[in-house]
């Protein structure tokens, strides 16, 4: 049995996840040989949320992880592999000191996490100059990989990759007037940028920006500013439960009936079960939904489901992909840690996941993966964020942008 270290105090729910996802190890301790004794095991630092309310991706992500390393028994290419977790707090200072206690005294392998994009950014700033393999999970600002860094990979996806693809969509089938609403941190004011400019560009008005801070519990002043524009559709993103208060709020408000919620990733197992029938109809693009139809997502979906007693989404997901990549890159490299080794080798992954087919573009790292139009539909009682569209091998546009 592998001993899974961890500080972070609300990881207890690693237990609400234990047994149907995955991912897995490697590379660059600033003082840790680039090839480790095959006896000592894989230490991934995992980094993410897990206290307070932005906490549930976090944990998702995190326990689909370590479900995928139970079902290999916790051993890539002859080697165990071991979690070393820290909580970030969604706060960039406390996830720069977790991300370097990592590296300088645990010699972890690799760095994975976490959720929040400006957590992301802050450790950008050490792990590309210590050379640190940093592999990023959640978070979706695009500036991660708009330049092209050998040791860092993302295997969520970018803001782009989202809010592109419904801005197009929204100015053809919704409204060609809309009103942008968001937390104000980096990843809000990133996905806003994401999709005006495209909205814009294809001949569409923004009528208003509007950014409540991060924690908002009365969201009634904006709802009300909103209603004054009297926009025919609006386009949200919240993270954690300031989504599940939105969603409710806004429909309270009259709005979905006049203005159709669409979002950036408003929509997840816990957002679904807190808002119930408040999100029928909502509207997002997602890179991944439970009601996906193929093979490798019905078995992931009843693994999950059988564990968790939770259907999974789409940040389950993230951490099932993430082990997925990095299992099979160090099966590719045979247990070898060394950073260019894995670089070359997890360049190359290519697989059918959950989500649909993966792969990374080798000139940003950035995923190539399909992402689905969904809306919530009521189906058999069931709240299902159900597909509609699939728009395949969308990629971002990395530095060429």
């Amino acid at each position: 049995m592998v001993e899974i270290a961890s500080s972070a105090s609300g990881t207890s729910r690693r237990g609400f996840l234990a047994g149907t996802a995955g991912v897995a190890a490697a590379a660059a301790g600033l003082s840790r040989p680039a090839i480790a004794a095959p006896s000592e095991p894989i230490r991934l630092g995992i980094l993410n949320t897990f206290t307070g309310p932005q906490s549930y991706p976090g944990m998702a992500s995190t326990a689909a992880m370590e479900l995928y390393f139970e079902q290999i028994n916790w051993t890539v290419a002859g080697r165990k592999v071991e979690f070393i977790k820290e909580d970030d707090q969604f706060t960039p200072q406390v996830g720069l000191e977790k991300a370097k206690k990592f590296v300088e005294r645990d010699k972890v392998d690799m760095i994975v996490g976490p959720q929040g994009s400006n957590v992301a950014m802050a450790l950008l700033n050490y792990v590309v100059p210590t050379k640190t393999f940093f592999v990023v999970s959640g978070a979706g600002t695009n500036a991660i990989t708009r330049t092209l860094r050998p040791y860092v990979f993302r295997t969520s996806i970018s803001t782009y990759q989202l809010s592109h693809p419904v801005a197009q969509w929204m100015y053809e089938n919704l409204s060609k007037e809309v009103v942008l609403t968001a937390a104000d941190y980096a990843g809000g004011h990133d996905v806003m940028e994401a999709f005006s400019e495209p909205f814009k560009a294809a001949g569409g008005k923004i009528l208003k920006e509007i950014y409540p801070p991060l924690g908002t519990t009365d969201y009634s002043p904006y709802l009300t500013d909103i209603k004054s524009l009297n926009p025919k559709a609006t386009y949200n993103f919240y993270p954690g439960s300031d989504a599940i208060r939105f969603l409710q709020q806004y429909v309270q408000y009259g709005l979905q009936a006049t203005a159709p919620l669409t979002g950036f990733e408003l929509i997840d197992e816990e957002s679904l079960a807190a808002a119930g029938r408040s999100a029928l109809g909502v509207i997002t693009a997602v890179p991944y939904t439970n009601a996906l139809d193929t093979p490798e997502n019905k078995a992931f979906v009843a693994a999950y489901l059988a564990k968790t007693k939770k259907k999974p989404d789409h940040f389950a997901d993230y951490g099932y992909t993430a082990a997925a990549v990095i299992h099979r890159t160090l099966e590719a490299t045979g247990g070898d840690t060394d950073r260019d080794k894995m670089s070359k080798a997890m360049e190359a992954v290519s697989f059918a996941a959950p989500r649909g087919p993966f792969r990374f573009d080798p000139t940003s790292h950035n995923p190539i993966e399909n992402v689905y139009m969904c809306k919530v539909e009521d189906v058999n009682g069931e709240m299902i964020n159900k597909p509609f569209q699939t728009l395949k091998d969308v990629r971002d546009p990395g530095n060429n942008n």
